[in-house]
C-alpha cells in the first residue's frame, strides 16, 4: 500500500508524515504516544496496513487489497463548512472488483468529540447572539439522516461519530468502512478508554446497527444502513506498548 499526502507526495518515514502537522494550528496533534503519531507508527513501522487489511477482509468475508492511503483525508459530506477529515483515508479493491473506502479514526484515549446536545446548544446560542454559523443546520441534517423517528435521546451521542459515518459514506465507494482503531500506548488511560468504548457502543446501538459475527473476538463489527447505503463499522484495540 502506498501512503501519500494530498499533493500526491509519497510518505515513507515518520518525519515525512510529521510534516502534515507543521502548521501552528496542527502542531499540537503530533505528539508521541497520541493518536496522530500512533497511527503513523503503526502503519509505517508495525505492519499496520496488513493488520487492517486482514481484519476488513475477514469482516467482509472477501479478500481486500489496500492500494493507497492518505493521512488527514478530507471528504465533503454536506454544503456546510469543512468536510470530515479522516485520520487516514484508505482506498482499495475487493477480489470481486468492488471499490472500497476505509475511513480510519485513530484514538488513544481521546473522546469522540462533544456530546451532540452540547454542540447543538452552543451553536444555537451563537446564532441567537448574531454569530454566523451553519452548525445547527448541519447537525439537524445529520440527525435526520441517522434517525427516522425524532427522539430527544438522539442528542445523547458523540457528535464526531455522526459526521464520521456521513463522511465515510460520502466517498461513495462500493463498500464503505468506518474503522475505529484504538492504540494502547504509554499514555493510554484505561478508565478514559473504557468510557470512550461505552460512547461508541451507545452510538451504534442508538442508530440501529446490527452486529456482524467475526471469527475471533479481537474486534467489534456492525453494519449500519443510512439512506439505503450500507456502512460497516469496526472497533479494534492495538497494543503499541510492546
Amino acid at each position: 500500500m502506498q501512503i501519500k499526502d494530498r499533493y500526491d507526495n509519497e510518505i515513507t518515514t515518520l518525519d515525512q508524515w510529521a510534516r502534515l502537522y507543521d502548521t501552528p494550528q496542527q502542531s499540537h496533534q503530533w505528539v508521541e504516544h497520541r493518536s496522530a503519531y500512533s497511527v503513523a507508527e503503526f502503519i509505517l513501522n508495525r505492519n499496520g496496513a496488513s493488520q487492517l487489511e486482514s481484519r476488513v477482509s475477514s469482516t467482509l468475508d472477501e479478500k481486500v487489497s489496500f492500494e493507497k492511503a492518505i493521512p488527514e483525508y478530507e471528504v465533503r459530506f454536506d454544503e456546510y463548512g469543512r468536510g470530515r477529515v479522516h485520520d487516514l483515508g484508505i482506498f482499495g479493491e475487493t477480489a470481486s472488483g468492488k471499490s472500497i473506502f476505509v475511513g480510519l479514526e485513530a484514538k488513544v484515549d481521546e473522546t469522540f468529540g462533544a456530546m451532540l446536545k452540547d454542540a447543538y446548544l452552543q451553536a444555537k446560542a451563537k446564532q441567537i447572539i448574531g454569530t454566523s454559523t451553519n452548525a445547527p443546520e448541519r447537525i439537524e441534517k445529520l440527525l435526520a439522516a441517522h434517525f427516522s423517528e425524532p427522539d430527544p435521546s438522539m442528542f445523547d451521542v458523540r457528535y464526531q461519530l455522526l459526521y464520521a459515518t456521513a463522511g465515510t459514506l460520502a466517498e461513495k465507494a462500493d463498500i464503505s468502512v468506518l474503522y475505529v482503531a484504538v492504540f494502547k500506548t504509554l499514555l493510554y488511560d484505561e478508565t478514559i478508554g473504557a468510557s470512550n468504548y461505552r460512547d461508541y457502543v451507545h452510538f451504534v446501538n442508538k442508530v440501529g446497527a446490527q452486529p456482524i459475527k467475526l471469527g475471533d473476538k479481537g474486534a467489534d463489527a456492525h453494519e449500519i444502513h443510512l439512506a439505503d447505503r450500507r456502512l460497516v463499522c469496526l472497533h479494534e484495540y492495538f497494543d503499541l506498548r510492546v
